[in-house]
């Protein structure tokens, strides 16, 4: 089992920390460490070796945890390998946030010593027909996860005399049950509130994708309309499909339920879909970039300066703007989308979010 942990190391952190270590040079082409520059001033010497010394960095910095890491898992003590998982993806992200933020007030300095980001007028594009194309997938492809739900739900209550009185909860790295609940409908029924909640939330996503703020580049507005659409449609794509390999997954554990399987063979399974989400994402994310930059990326970068909303952006990061009815707007840092954290409707995410593990852990008991 040593051996299942060390290959979730190297398939899902490896990629991770390449991803983190290159982020930079996955942004949208007017962004620099979460400062708005023109895409010929992104293309700049100094910021390309700026990006390369934050690559650079990053993999000294990261590497030698993963090897400790490798190292660790096959010493196949399971307490151990636990603690460290949870010890790596701490000192990652805290490496992560603070790196970032070191090269952020770095580029902000930068900014401020560019005549031409004071002297040259910002220019704004805008598409009105750009919400009436289609740009995510149909919600009904969502009726293939619920209905994959019903019949998870349909097995387990046709076969419930089948499942042993003792279910198991939890496996260690060794393939172990670490924990386990009495037989009761509420505990064979729980991954099917899991599957239930995963569907709302991966319809929030998309639906999110669709209605998040439409941001185009002024140098080249029609070819940003291109570049935009295929960025939502791939990553609509992207979610129907990794909402399906979740539900799947708790459609496993029950037939796990039903049919007891050999333990490695449960681990095996349980690693290779958060596995598939990782690497899908990750390969998204270098092949399409945040808002289609690397998509028909063109061969020069425009001289148009974009907005400058930095004083919106908290640490270039944190979208706070109270002026701005848009409740999604595209990261700055990162891939993907982040919300308008002056939003009257903002408090509502974590108290849907709070409610739902509430409800899932209530049920689960």
């Amino acid at each position: 089992m040593p051996i299942l942990f060390t290959l979730m190391l190297v398939f899902m952190f490896i990629p991770i920390v390449v991803s983190l270590a290159f982020m930079p040079y996955l942004t949208r082409e007017t962004v620099s460490f979460g400062i708005s520059v023109s895409e010929e001033t992104f293309r700049s010497e100094p910021l390309r070796r700026m990006r390369q010394r934050y690559a650079a960095i990053s993999l000294v910095v990261y590497i030698p945890l993963l090897i400790a890491g490798v190292y660790a898992a096959m010493l196949g003590n399971s307490a151990l390998q636990g603690a460290l998982l949870g010890a790596l993806i701490s000192l990652i992200v805290l490496i992560s946030i603070a790196l970032n933020l070191v090269f952020h007030f770095k580029m902000r300095r930068i900014k401020a010593s560019l005549p031409a980001a004071a002297k040259e007028k910002t220019v704004i594009a805008v598409d009105t027909s750009f919400h009436r194309r289609k740009l995510v997938l149909s919600n009904k492809w969502y009726i293939i996860h619920v209905g994959l739900t019903l019949i998870s739900a349909a097995a387990a209550l046709l076969y419930y005399d089948r499942i042993p009185e003792q279910i198991a909860l939890k496996f260690d790295m060794q393939g172990n049950v670490i924990n386990s609940a009495a037989k009761s409908y509420a505990t064979v029924l729980f991954p099917n509130i899991m599957q239930l909640l995963i569907i709302a939330l991966f319809i929030f996503v998309n639906w999110s994708i669709l209605r998040s703020r439409q941001q185009l580049s002024a140098g080249n507005p029609e070819h940003s309309v291109r570049q935009n659409t295929i960025f939502r449609r791939r990553w609509s794509i992207f979610t129907m499909l990794s909402g399906l390999a979740m539900v799947s997954l708790f459609s496993f554990v029950q037939l796990n339920m039903i049919y007891p399987l050999e333990s490695s063979i449960v681990m095996l399974v349980s690693l290779i879909i958060p596995i598939f989400v990782v690497l899908f994402a990750i390969a998204l994310s270098f092949t399409t970039g945040q808002g289609g930059s690397r998509v028909e990326r063109p061969e020069s970068g425009s001289p148009v300066q974009p907005v400058n909303d930095d004083a919106y952006w908290k640490l270039g990061a944190i979208y706070y703007n109270p002026n701005d009815p848009s409740f999604f707007v595209e990261k700055r840092v990162g891939i993907g989308w982040t919300m308008n954290f002056a939003h009257p409707m903002i408090w509502f995410v974590p108290l849907a979010i709070i409610l739902s593990i509430v409800l899932a852990v209530f049920l689960g008991t």
